[in-house]
């Protein structure tokens, strides 16, 4: 390789050495520079066979070099710490002819660069053969994914890290399967949600399950509707647009389409796992109803403590999956009360040291019990520290402060007003303000003060908002 050149760009000095030193010794004519701008006057000043090009670049990133150099015809070697699939996909779609993860051996490189200097007038043949393996690697991260939420984010996620378009949009099929209604987007730039329409009948959008293909519109902007079916019926499909500007060609058509496939079976899956997940859900909800109807004291505590959890994520603005994740639990959170003897649940005096013990015991019996039905972890982690107190000396595990999870300091606070408002065998119920003046006496010791203090706010609204109602 005498006499080839080779332009290292890496914002690390001590690497960009290491490399300029070993290069030197293979033979080759080795010129380095750590920042994008620099690198664009040399690739403007001088003539290069290759380029070596990390991806995080003080200034210039290394995507903006990538796609300023992908028409001089030189071969360009990714290399970079972040070797994400979308990483390699974008960096292979904006012309990069070889893709190396930090760390790498020194013959790796030299292999890297012998292989794309010889071997140039291929690097469209490697990098429709890197793609194909980047759309097998998607597709298993895809299939594993059984939250309808996390796949979405995920599969927006990838698209706008390959694309950067100007708007992303899902629509998925309704229940009755008349309809696709939004149900994830993001939006870029000026593009605002309220110019999406929420849903579009099949007649509207039927046509495109019919080829199976990406549908290519172009007017102010390129517009691509890709239609995502599963095994048996038509899922929904993802809205596109991206500036004219960018050109999308058709290897990066067909990508779309091959990746539209595994994402429809994904998203089926998860509505499926959803389905199921459901029923457990609603058959161990039956299990509490049964726990609750041995007590005339607790019949109808999950449902309170479930409406008051939900009052206050709300009010602290817990996003949507989250909320569901709350409710959940709050169902669900005494269930390993059903392994514990009516003697002492039901006990109408104090408990014995043995017997706290045992109670003491719930959390943990809890998740026994959920963790064989596949839950989600958050669902039995909120479950299972619901006890934990904010100073840390609750229980299971005695954490503190902000190692308790925020659901399951919110569950806490619904939980202990629910109990103290109801009556006890061991005492009365307590009226709406001594439970109050609890909440308040154990913050930031058992509870989150900003919890306390925001389901303090809920109750003297809804107070407020009945008053009103009595004198109109």
């Amino acid at each position: 390789m005498d006499g080839k050149r080779v332009l290292i760009i890496d914002d690390e000095p001590q690497i960009a050495g290491l490399y300029r030193e070993f290069l030197a010794g293979e033979g080759y004519y080795v010129s380095s520079c750590n920042n994008g701008n620099e690198a664009m006057i040399q690739l403007e000043n001088e003539k290069f066979d290759i380029v070596l090009l990390d991806i995080q670049m003080p200034g210039i990133d290394g995507f903006t070099i990538l796609s300023r150099i992908r028409d001089k015809g030189i071969p360009v070697v990714i290399i970079t710490a972040f070797g994400t699939v979308e990483n390699a996909v974008r960096a292979l779609k904006s012309g990069a002819s070889d893709f190396l993860v930090k760390p790498f051996s020194l013959e790796d490189l030299s292999l890297a660069i012998k292989r794309n200097i010889e071997s140039n007038g291929a690097a469209s043949e490697i990098s429709r053969l890197k793609m194909i393996k980047t759309i097998l690697e998607l597709n298993r991260i895809i299939v594993s994914l059984t939250e309808l939420d996390l796949l979405l984010d995920k599969v927006l996620n990838i698209v706008n890290n390959i694309y950067q378009p100007e708007l992303i949009a899902m629509y998925i099929a309704g229940e009755e399967g008349e309809n696709f209604v939004l149900r994830k987007y993001i939006p870029i730039k000026n593009k605002l949600p309220e110019q999406l329409p929420v849903s579009f009948k099949y007649t509207q959008v039927g046509n495109i399950f019919n080829e199976r293909k990406v549908l290519v519109e172009k007017e102010k902007n390129c517009r691509l509707t890709i239609p995502l079916t599963g095994t048996k019926k038509e899922i929904g499909f993802m809205y596109i647009e991206i500036p004219l500007t960018k050109e999308i060609s058709e290897e990066e058509i067909k990508f779309l389409e091959i990746f539209a496939l595994q994402v429809g079976i994904g998203i089926e899956n998860a509505i499926l796992f959803d389905m199921v997940r459901n029923s457990y859900i609603n058959s161990i909800k039956s299990l509490i109803n049964s726990l609750e109807a041995k007590d005339s004291y607790t019949k109808g505590h999950s449902e309170q403590v479930a409406y008051y959890s939900l009052l206050i994520g709300k009010e602290m603005g817990i996003e949507s999956h989250n909320l569901e994740v709350l409710k959940n639990a709050s169902y669900l959170h005494d269930l390993g009360k059903l392994g514990i003897k009516d003697s002492i649940l039901l006990k109408p005096g104090p408990l014995d040291r043995d017997e706290m013990e045992v109670i003491r015991q719930h959390p943990s019996m809890t998740v026994k019990i959920l963790e064989p039905l596949g839950l989600k972890k958050d669902e039995i982690a909120v479950c299972f520290h619901h006890h934990e107190r904010f100073n840390g000396n609750g229980y299971p595990l005695g954490l503190k402060g902000d190692e308790i999870p925020l659901l399951a300091r919110i569950l806490a606070v619904a939980d202990a007003y629910s109990a103290m408002v109801s009556e006890r065998p061991y005492r009365n119920a307590m009226t709406e303000e001594e439970a109050i003046t609890e909440l308040k006496r154990h913050s930031d010791s058992q509870f989150d003060r900003s919890v306390v203090d925001t389901f303090i706010k809920i109750l003297k609204e809804n107070k407020k908002e009945v008053k009103e109602d009595e004198r109109n």
